[in-house]
């Protein structure tokens, strides 16, 4: 699947139901939760509504498909373990937690 197609199964699963989604760590840590919305063609992340520990975030993210496309370029990486991928994607974008999260719910 492409980003294009990723980034539509996604949008069209936050215009029925936004929703808490939790993050997905790679190492030994507890996961966050963030409220993830969208009003169609953007991707909104706050605060987790209902779901604890929440991320702590000072205001919305909004997430591009700009900036979801080159995080989703590394998923499949990152899901494999590749060394460094997690390093490499965090300099390109400040919301490849959320990202990751996003595919991982909604796509893998």
């Amino acid at each position: 699947m492409g980003a294009t197609e990723a980034w539509q199964k996604i949008i069209t699963g936050l215009l029925q139901i936004p929703r808490d989604l939790k993050t997905v760590p790679k190492i030994k840590r507890d996961p966050l939760w963030f409220y993830a919305s969208t009003d169609g063609s953007f991707i909104y992340v706050n605060n987790a509504v209902d779901k604890k520990p929440s991320c702590n975030l000072t205001a919305s993210r909004k997430i591009t498909y700009k900036d979801f496309e080159i995080v989703y370029q590394y998923y499949s990486k990152w899901v494999s373990g590749e060394v460094g991928v997690r390093d490499e994607v965090r300099r390109r974008s400040r919301n490849t937690a959320y990202i990751f999260a996003l595919i991982s719910y909604y796509v893998a």
